[in-house]
């Protein structure tokens, strides 16, 4: 079936093709550049001139349309993105703690604190969560703190320009990979209604994983020179599952028959290696009104809710052996407690001690199948903006503005339980909730100052910024982070009243432990709020100063509170060879500020080192405390980045572009977390504050630790073949070369695995092919994607995954005027990534085809995902 759609597609491109040139030939013998209304659309973002297109930008750009966004058929912006744009990737992160909440993307193999949002031009605010969660689904992201795209609804968008090259001289911190900046839907009238439902159909898997979504936007006057758009989404997804049970399950369902009915999610897996289930209202609002003098107010904000919960590892009660062997010892939440404590009256069994006796108590009572703890996530995101814009009596535009924005993440742990309470544990926990907020203030000035002898006008463009960040750290319940009365338990044995120490083989007083905290994730127990003030100046020349060459510089400076000041600059120059060929090149510095979330995020738990009474705490500790100090913590300094590119503009015939771009990006005092730091008796002598943490307690710290350089090139063509009675056919390759090199780093920071996964966790190679046929009422697209090899060194050492192609189709007919049917599929023909490979290091058991926890396919979901065919059906009413 695959090949006949290919030869058909083949079939089509060729017929295509052959039309194209006797159209051509027939046509203007000048050969100029494309004047269809796609080339010829004006670009706001990467200049600040108003007559700039794609073609004639001095820096590659992507103009991806609403409609493209709209109807793709993933709920999540994210999702979208990385099928529709080879250089952006995001992790499918199935079990990844909080980061399963907030996935974090990565643009040309950077994190997405390299990247740069904006919303109708103005600074989108980061998501709440700073990405401490370590593993291969993290590799590109640990430790940064970008905004959660999955925010935006796309019924709302207009259009998505993405500027593939550095641009911090213009916008400032986090403009190192590229900019994303979203243009938001103005009319002031008309209405859409879309919906979608779709399930997956795996092969080798029931259908599974339920999608729906139901979104409308409206247009509304505001007055007679004003508009009120209005768009709202909600979207629902149910659980996928691509594993087996563990083998331990699978033990203890043969060992207890009895209990098996009350395994988690029997009969299924215990444990569940698939998309998390989720519902989100996500809503956006743009206006504007312009007055009598032409001068403009304009509003828009954006609110977004969205509840996911995921599957974490299972709980054994029970040690058990399966046929093969292999014994699977039960969880340690799983051992006895013991509930009668040394007192007064007893001699040789001191207060603190407890006797070893069969009074006893045992989670198994409430879990007697064991659990899977469930943890929920709520992310919420407000963003708004105001501004008054208009045209002085000089000529200078202006535009002052002003944003605030909060995103939040509050987490809960359900099914769990806290071994330390004992038999006074609950088994839900709220474990608190982080929170960013930021408010912008901006003022720009533009200004066409026309000189005689220079073939445009210069466009001088000026402005001012200041930005106050604000993280905070809000408090779980407290049983979600205590350290109960059963956390350390020094046994006895006792006999009429005169006690002994209880002694293991070794001769050494046995001690009985159980961890602290929610079980699966602790809650938060240390309150952070850190503040960041930063102010910025900028100015932006650009202008043709013969008619085939075009020059720009931009200059800026910034000052932050934390780490002082910057300057930045940028030098981008365009060459107009001939009419059908332009050389393009740019260079400049970048930088990203450290956030206050990376400066000061706390995430502590208290533990006890096994078989004694110390009490230490594990985690992570801002830059700023005496104890990370004592490790060396300093400041954190701004990551600084060189930008190069270069590429040729082919426009050989009518409506043909063809964009050729090499670049280069060398980071330097890359920002991630150090390694452990183990507490011993001789730190605490020097460092007595250190005896918070206790010997063998553990901790890290943000610091800036390694360097890159990021090399690649951008191939895109696009070409509208107008086929006449026949119809047209739109075509668009995108293909994209991408590999980091990890340049110089701190062994204390990084080591050689996360190394290997920052230079290939991304494919270094990735392709895309679009064709879209319409004619009359019908409308045929096909997706190809192509997906180069990947690794995983952090969960699969040694593997590396193979080159995968996926296939993507959509069908629709307008049934009558303004209402639209499709049915369509992504990954039609069912691609998965390459199973986990039998290794030492990743053993698959034969009895169940998984590893121990039960992963079939790499946890991370590779570039694409593990979830197979997805079909769907939507419908879409304009009026």
């Amino acid at each position: 079936m695959r090949t006949l759609l290919i030869v058909g597609i083949a079939s089509v491109l060729t017929m295509s093709v052959n039309v194209a040139r006797a159209q051509s030939s027939t046509g203007s013998d000048t050969g100029n550049a494309a004047s269809t209304n796609e080339l010829a659309e004006v670009i706001v973002t990467g200049t600040r001139r108003l007559d700039r297109t794609v073609a004639e930008s001095s820096a590659p750009i992507d103009v991806l349309s609403g409609a493209e966004l709209a109807s793709y058929p993933a709920a999540s912006m994210l999702d979208t993105l990385s099928n529709l744009v080879p250089s952006f990737i995001v992790g499918q992160n199935p079990i990844s703690d909080a980061s399963s909440f907030v996935r974090s993307p990565s643009l040309r193999g950077l994190p997405a604190d390299e990247m740069l949002v904006m919303l109708n031009g103005k600074r989108m605010n980061r998501s709440a969560l700073v990405q401490v969660y370590q593993g291969g689904e993290t590799a590109l992201a640990f430790g940064s703190q970008g905004p959660d795209l999955n925010s935006i609804p796309s019924i709302a968008i207009k259009s998505l320009e993405i500027l593939r090259d550095g641009a911090s001289a213009q916008y400032g911190s986090d403009a190192i990979a590229g900019v994303l900046n979203y243009q938001f839907r103005n009319a002031p009238s008309g209405v859409q209604i879309d919906g979608r439902y779709g399930k997956y159909f795996p092969t080798g898997y029931p259908s599974d994983g339920g999608d729906g979504q139901i979104a409308a936007n409206i247009g509304l006057p505001l007055g007679s020179q004003g508009f009120v758009n209005l768009s709202a989404e909600w979207s629902r997804n149910q659980q996928t599952v691509r594993n087996p049970t563990r083998p331990s399950a699978l033990a203890f369902a043969a060992t207890y028959p009895s209990l098996a009915p009350q395994l988690p999610h029997y009969p299924g897996p215990v444990q569940q290696w698939g998309t998390p289930p989720s519902d989100a209202v996500k809503a956006f609002i743009n206006s504007g009104i312009k007055l009598d003098s032409g001068d403009q107010i304009y509003f828009f904000a954006n609110y977004a809710n969205i509840q996911t919960n995921e599957s974490f590892n299972y709980r054994l009660p029970k040690t058990v052996t399966d046929s093969s062997g292999n014994t699977f010892a039960n969880h340690p939440a799983f051992n006895d407690i013991y509930l009668d404590p040394c007192t007064a009256a007893l001699t040789g069994c001191p207060v603190g001690g407890y006797i070893q006796d069969s009074n006893t108590f045992n989670f198994n009572s409430i879990y007697p199948a064991g659990f899977t703890p469930r943890f929920y996530g709520v992310t919420q995101e407000f963003f708004a903006a105001v501004g008054y814009k208009g045209t002085n009596r000089w000529g200078i535009n202006y535009d002052l503005s002003a944003t605030t924005a909060q995103n939040s993440l509050a987490v809960s742990m359900k099914t769990s339980l806290n071994p330390s309470l004992g038999p006074l544990s609950p088994t839900s926990f709220y474990d608190g909730k982080f929170v960013q907020k930021e408010n912008n203030f901006n003022f720009d000035v533009n200004y066409p100052w026309a000189v005689g002898w220079l073939s445009s006008p210069i466009s001088l463009a000026a402005g001012l910024e200041w930005r106050d960040e604000n993280y905070l750290q809000l408090l779980g319940d407290q049983a979600s982070y205590a350290a109960g009365p059963y956390t350390s338990q020094p046994l006895y044995n006792c006999a009429a009243g005169a006690c002994t120490p209880a002694l293991d083989a070794a001769g050494k007083q046995i001690v009985a432990t159980q961890s602290t905290a929610s079980n699966g994730y602790g809650g938060i127990s240390s309150a952070v709020d850190a503040s960041q003030v930063s102010y910025a100046g900028y100015v932006d020349v650009e202008a043709d100063v013969i008619p085939n060459l075009t020059l720009g510089l931009a200059g800026r400076f910034e000052h932050y509170a934390s780490f002082g000041n910057t300057t930045l600059g940028k030098f981008q120059v365009r060459f107009k060879a001939t009419d059908w060929l332009a050389l393009r090149g740019t260079i400049s510095t970048g930088f990203h500020a450290p956030t206050p979330g990376q400066s000061n995020v706390e995430t502590l738990s208290t533990t006890f080192t096994a078989g004694t009474t110390n009490q230490v705490q594990t985690g992570t500790y801002p830059v700023t405390s005496v104890i990370a100090k004592y490790y060396g913590a300093v400041p954190l300094r701004p990551e600084e980045s060189t930008n190069l590119s270069a590429g040729i503009v082919l426009t050989p015939i009518q409506d043909l572009l063809v964009t050729l771009d090499g670049y280069s990006i060398a980071v330097r005092h890359r920002i991630s977390l150090s390694q452990s730091f183990f507490v011993t008796e001789a730190d605490i002598a020097k460092l007595p504050a250190l005896s918070y943490v206790g010997p063998g307690g553990s901790l890290q710290y943000f610091t800036n630790g390694f360097d890159t350089k990021t090399k690649g090139a951008d191939l895109v063509v696009s070409y509208p073949f107008s086929l006449g009675n026949a119809g047209r056919l739109e075509t668009v390759i995108a293909f994209n070369y991408n590999l980091t090199h990890v340049t110089s780093f701190d062994p204390a920071v990084i080591d050689q695995i996360r190394i290997v996964d920052i230079e290939h966790y991304a494919p270094n190679r990735r392709a895309n092919l679009n064709l879209s046929y319409v004619l009359g009422p019908v409308r045929a697209a096909v997706h190809e994607n192509y997906y180069g090899t990947v690794r995983d060194q952090f969960d699969y050492p040694g593997q590396l995954f193979s080159a995968k192609w996926t296939t993507d189709l959509d069908l629709s007919y307008e049934v009558f005027k303004n209402f639209t049917a499709a049915i369509g599929g992504r990954n039609i023909f069912n691609a998965f990534p390459d199973p986990i490979a039998n290794t030492k290091a990743s053993p698959i058991y034969p009895q169940t085809g998984g590893e121990s926890d039960g992963e079939r396919y790499p946890r991370t979901g590779g570039p694409f995902g593990f979830n197979g065919a997805f079909w769907y059906v939507r419908v879409s009413a304009n009026f």
